[in-house]
């Protein structure tokens, strides 16, 4: 993605770098912005990307294609999401999370009993 980038962009609209457009000014003689194929491809590729990542194909005359794609790319997330309340009874591999954060060594013997009374963390007091 860039953003506009034509001779009559309006340079900095937006911030340092951060090119926009402009309607033009008959009375000052400024030209609206012109249009080039590289910003609008761009623009297509990127909403087009994200259609298509949610397995919706695309339809010319649908106009709330982006809108229902978001939606389910964010519902696909949001199965995947643990949940607070469940206080870490929905994470699906415990000992592998256990292993990812390192806490294999640190919480079990050899013979994987718990090793009572070990410090794991006074995070939660502070």
């Amino acid at each position: 993605m860039h953003r506009i980038d034509t001779p009559t962009a309006q340079k900095d609209k937006f911030g340092q770098g951060k090119n926009g457009f402009t309607n033009g000014d008959p009375a000052t003689g400024r030209r609206a912005t012109d249009l080039n194929s590289d910003m609008w491809d761009a623009v297509q590729e990127e909403v087009c990307t994200v259609i298509e990542a949610a397995g919706i194909p695309l339809s010319k005359g649908e106009h709330t294609q982006l809108h229902a794609a978001i939606d389910r790319l964010i519902a696909e997330q949001v199965k995947t999401r643990l949940e607070k309340n469940q206080n870490g009874a929905d994470i699906p591999n415990k000992p592998l999370f256990l292993q990812n954060v390192g806490l294999v060594d640190v919480l079990f013997k050899g013979d994987g009993r718990f090793l009572a009374g070990t410090f794991v963390s006074d995070a939660i007091d502070r």
